[in-house]
C-alpha cells in the first residue's frame, strides 16, 4: 500500500498550512516570530523545532504552549512537555506509515481486541478477548470472545509486564477458566504469530425477528473509511441488508468502538437519522478549533465550511428511524460519542450498558510535510472540540447510559446471543416480552478491576483528517 503525505479528507487545509506558515498583511493571520526558530543541525533539534511549530499553530490549546525549544530533550518527551494537564489524547509517534497503515483498517496483528483485568485480592493479571476478527490468526487459532488468557510464553501477566507481553509479534497463550471465584490455568495453550490483516469493523450484523418487531443488530468497530472507501462500502451493505428487510428498530453495538473518523461518523449517521433531518442537511456537529484556526478557517472558507460543520447528508443508505438503541462500555469514545451526541436532537436515542469516555475533541495526524520528508514521526494533537446542533458537549464523565448493565467480559456471550444483558435490556426496551430476563440480567457486577491498555492512546481518537 502506498502512503502518501497529503490530505484526504479536509482539501483545504493546505490553504491553512499556508497562511499559518507565510507572513500576510491581513491581522487575522499569525506566524511564529523569527527568534522562535532553532537553526540547530542536529536531527533532535530539527524535530523539536518541527513539533513547537506544528502545536503553535494547530493544538487546541496553543496559547499555553511557551516552553522554549528543546534541542537535546527526545521528541517524544518534548511533545507530552507541551500538552495541557487536561489532554488526554493527543499522542506522537515515530512511525507514521504504521500509523496510516492501522488507520486504513490494515493491521499487524493476531487479530483480537484485548480487554485487560485483575481479579481482587491478586497480582495476576489476565487478558479477556472482546473479540476475534474473521480469518486472523487467533480466529485460526480458535480464540473466541470471552477467553481468557493467564500466562504467555510461560510467563504469568502483571501490572508491570501484561502489555509488553501481549504486544509482541509471535507468542504462545496459555488459556484460564473463571468458576465465579478465580481463574484457574488451564491445559489449552493456542499458538499465535502477528499477520497484516484487513480489519473490516463491521464484524457482525443480524436481523431478530422472534419478538414483536423486526430489530436489526449491528457490531461495530472501528469508524474507518479504508483507502479506497472500502469499509463504507462494507457498512453501506450491512445497512442495506437491513432496509431491505424493512427493520423496524437497530441496536448498535459500540461497546468496543473507540473512535475514528468524522467521515464514518456521518455517513453512519446519516444512515440512522429520520429522513427528513436527512434532506434538511441538519447540522450534526459544530467543531471549535484555537482562535488563529478558526479565523484562518472563516477567512479561506466562509463560515459555512465543512471544516466548521459537519451534516447529515444523504448516502443512499438512509433507514428512515424515529429511535435508535446504542450499547456502550467503558470503550466507547470519540466518534462513537460523536455519533450519539450529534443524533440526539433529531431522534430518539437510548443508550444502554456502561458510561463512555468522554472524548469531545478531535485530532489532526500531521507528519512534516516537507518534499521529501525530513523525517517519519507525526503528530496527533487535538485541534477541535465539537458540540451537537443544541450546543451540547463537555461530557467530562461520558455518557451516561439510560439503562446502566455491566459489561462482565468473564461471562461473555458470543455477539447476538440473547442472554448477554446488555443486548437482552436493549431488546427489553423495544419487546415487553424480554423484560424479565433482561431484568434478572442487569443484577451481575464485574468481579474484576479493568487495567488500561496502552493501545487506547491511539484508538480514542476523532480524526478529522488524515494526512
Amino acid at each position: 500500500m502506498e502512503l502518501t503525505r497529503k490530505l484526504v479528507l479536509i482539501p483545504s487545509l493546505f490553504a491553512l498550512l499556508f497562511l499559518a506558515s507565510c507572513q500576510e498583511d491581513d491581522e487575522e493571520v499569525t506566524t511564529l516570530p523569527d527568534e522562535e526558530v532553532v537553526e540547530d543541525p542536529t536531527e533532535t533539534a530539527l524535530i523539536n523545532d518541527w513539533i513547537y511549530t506544528v502545536m503553535r499553530d494547530y493544538y487546541y490549546w496553543n496559547e499555553a504552549i511557551v516552553s522554549p525549544i528543546a534541542t537535546t530533550t527526545s521528541p517524544e518527551d518534548y511533545f507530552y512537555s507541551l500538552l495541557d494537564q487536561d489532554d488526554q489524547f493527543s499522542f506522537i509517534t515515530d512511525d507514521y506509515d504504521g500509523l496510516m497503515m492501522e488507520f486504513s483498517g490494515v493491521y499487524q496483528t493476531m487479530g483480537y481486541s484485548p480487554s485487560f483485568g485483575l481479579l481482587p485480592s491478586s497480582d495476576q493479571v489476565f487478558v479477556v478477548v472482546e473479540y476475534v476478527y474473521p480469518d486472523s490468526p487467533a480466529d485460526r487459532a480458535g480464540l473466541q470472545r470471552g477467553d481468557v488468557i493467564l500466562e504467555i510464553d510461560g510467563q504469568s501477566l502483571d501490572t508491570e509486564n501484561y502489555f509488553e507481553l501481549y504486544a509482541q509479534e509471535q507468542y504462545t497463550a496459555t488459556l484460564g477458566a473463571y468458576d465465579g471465584g478465580a481463574i484457574t490455568i488451564t491445559n489449552e495453550q493456542v499458538a499465535l504469530s502477528a499477520e497484516v490483516i484487513q480489519a473490516d469493523p463491521v464484524l457482525y450484523t443480524e436481523i431478530k425477528t422472534n419478538i414483536d418487531s423486526k430489530v436489526g443488530y449491528l457490531v461495530y468497530t472501528e469508524f474507518i473509511s479504508g483507502d479506497s472507501r472500502q469499509w463504507l462500502t462494507s457498512l453501506g451493505e450491512a445497512l442495506s441488508g437491513f432496509q431491505q428487510e424493512s427493520i423496524t428498530d437497530l441496536i448498535v453495538d459500540l461497546r468496543y468502538n473507540p473512535g475514528g473518523e468524522i467521515d464514518a461518523a456521518q455517513f453512519l449517521a446519516s444512515a440512522l437519522a429520520p429522513a427528513s433531518a436527512v434532506a434538511n442537511e441538519e447540522v450534526l456537529v459544530r467543531y471549535e478549533y484555537n482562535d488563529e484556526l478558526t479565523r484562518a478557517i472563516r477567512f479561506t472558507e466562509g463560515e459555512d465550511s465543512e471544516n466548521l460543520i459537519s451534516t447529515l447528508s444523504g448516502n443512499g443508505y438512509n433507514l428512515n428511524l424515529n429511535r435508535v438503541i446504542f450499547l456502550t462500555a467503558q470503550g466507547t469514545a470519540s466518534a462513537s460519542e460523536l455519533l450519539i451526541n450529534g443524533l440526539e436532537p433529531y431522534m430518539e436515542v437510548i443508550t444502554v450498558g456502561e458510561p463512555t469516555v468522554g472524548k469531545f475533541y478531535g485530532s489532526w495526524v500531521i507528519p512534516d510535510l516537507e518534499e521529501p520528508a525530513r523525517h517519519n514521526w507525526a503528530v496527533a494533537p487535538v485541534v477541535l472540540k465539537y458540540a451537537n446542533s443544541l450546543g451540547e458537549t463537555d461530557f467530562i464523565d461520558g455518557l451516561a447510559p439510560d439503562y446502566p448493565v455491566e459489561d462482565n467480559l468473564l461471562a461473555a456471550y458470543p455477539f447476538g446471543d440473547e442472554n448477554d444483558p446488555i443486548l437482552a435490556q436493549a431488546l427489553a426496551v423495544i419487546s415487553a416480552d424480554f423484560n424479565a430476563r433482561a431484568l434478572a440480567s442487569v443484577q451481575q457486577t464485574i468481579p474484576y478491576r479493568r487495567l488500561r491498555n496502552p493501545q487506547d492512546d491511539r484508538k480514542f481518537m476523532l480524526k478529522a483528517t488524515i494526512f
